[in-house]
C-alpha cells in the first residue's frame, strides 16, 4: 500500500504495525476494506493495536488491522514465507506478543516471518443481520484474516518473501 522503513537488528530486519486494512472502526461489524495507498515511507517502528479485548493486552483499539514482518533481507531471494495466526478462542491475544516475535525463525531458518492482528470477540463474530442491521457481520474477524493473506500474497516478494511458498499456522483459534 506504501513503502514502510524497518530497523535492522542482529541480520535480520523488522517491520512492525505494518497497515493491511483501513481503520474498522468507522466500518465495526462490516467486512474490511483496504487501507488507502501511502506514497512517503511509514516508520514501521512499533506493534500496531491490538483488537479490543479482556485480559492484559496492552495496546487496544478498534483500529487493529496490523501485522509484523521480519525478514534475513530485502532482496530476490524468495525464501518460504510462515504466517502466525494468535490464538485466545477469536476473543483474546495478538501477533503483538513477545512469544511470538519472529525474529528467530527468520535469523536461524531463513524465511520471512508474519504475524497479525485481526477483530476478536464482539467486533469480529457477532451476528448482527437478524436484527436488521449488518447483514454481513458474524465473520469480520475471519475476513480480516483472508485480507491479510492477500497482503501477504500481493507484498511479501518485496520482503524477500516467496508468495507461491506461505505456510499459515497458529494455536487455538488461530489454528483453526
Amino acid at each position: 500500500n506504501g513503502p514502510v522503513r524497518g530497523v535492522r537488528d542482529g541480520g535480520v530486519i523488522t517491520f512492525k504495525g505494518i497497515r493491511y486494512g483501513a481503520d474498522t472502526g468507522p466500518r465495526r461489524f462490516q467486512p474490511p476494506s483496504r487501507p488507502a495507498p501511502w506514497t512517503r515511507p511509514v516508520d514501521a517502528f512499533a506493534h500496531g493495536c491490538a483488537s479490543p479485548q479482556r485480559g492484559d493486552e496492552p495496546n487496544q483499539g478498534e483500529d487493529c488491522l496490523f501485522l509484523n514482518v521480519w525478514t534475513p533481507g530485502l532482496d530476490a531471494a524468495r525464501r518460504p514465507v510462515m504466517v502466525y495466526i494468535h490464538g485466545g478462542a477469536y476473543s483474546t491475544g495478538s501477533g503483538s506478543s513477545p512469544l511470538t516475535d519472529g525474529a528467530r525463525l527468520a535469523r536461524r531458518r531463513d524465511v520471512v516471518m508474519v504475524t497479525l492482528n485481526h477483530r476478536l470477540n464482539l467486533f469480529g463474530y457477532a451476528s448482527l443481520g437478524r436484527f436488521g442491521v449488518f447483514p454481513d457481520s458474524g465473520n469480520a474477524g475471519q475476513l480480516d484474516l483472508i485480507l491479510a493473506l492477500e497482503w501477504v500474497r500481493d507484498s511479501i516478494a518485496a520482503f524477500g518473501g516467496d508468495p507461491d511458498r506461505v505456510m499459515v499456522f497458529g494455536q487455538s483459534g488461530g489454528g483453526a
